[in-house]
């Protein structure tokens, strides 16, 4: 009986601690570490997933100017990354991930004219905050 509770507190300890240092095993290098790789997959996801590049243009018809106006975005390249502390212990580390994305449109009597171009381009800063849990980048 003595040997079963010793076991069961030397279990419960062992999985506090395991918590505990897991909790502070990632120290903020290590966390900015694993959001560059972090950040690498999911601007690879985007440009994967992501409704970007020429094929995935959209159309817009302007009513009462008898216009269509053609628009697709391009995925730009990464201008900022940080990785900031919290208070929180859920959350002990917020990534801040800042990119550019460019947006291009052309417009025309129909969605085929517009389609041609030429297209005018401009550019847009997206900021994106993801959040450290559990070990872990999530969005």
């Amino acid at each position: 009986m003595w040997e079963k509770s010793v076991l069961g507190m030397v279990a419960v300890v062992f999985v506090c601690l395991l918590g505990f240092s897991c909790a502070l095993a990632t120290d903020e290098k290590e966390a900015a570490q694993l959001f560059e790789s972090f950040q690498s997959e999911w601007m690879k996801k985007l440009s994967q997933n992501g409704l970007y590049g020429q094929k995935t243009i959209s159309f817009q018809e302007i009513k009462g100017q008898k216009k269509v106006v053609a628009r697709y975005s391009e995925l730009g390249t990464i201008t900022e990354s940080r990785v900031k502390r919290t208070e929180s212990k859920e959350c002990p580390f917020v990534g801040v991930l800042t990119y550019e994305e460019r947006i291009c449109e052309s417009d025309g009597p129909s969605g085929a004219d517009a389609a041609k171009g030429p297209f005018s381009c401009w550019t847009r800063t997206v900021t994106e905050v993801f959040r450290f849990a559990n070990g872990k980048w999530v969005y």
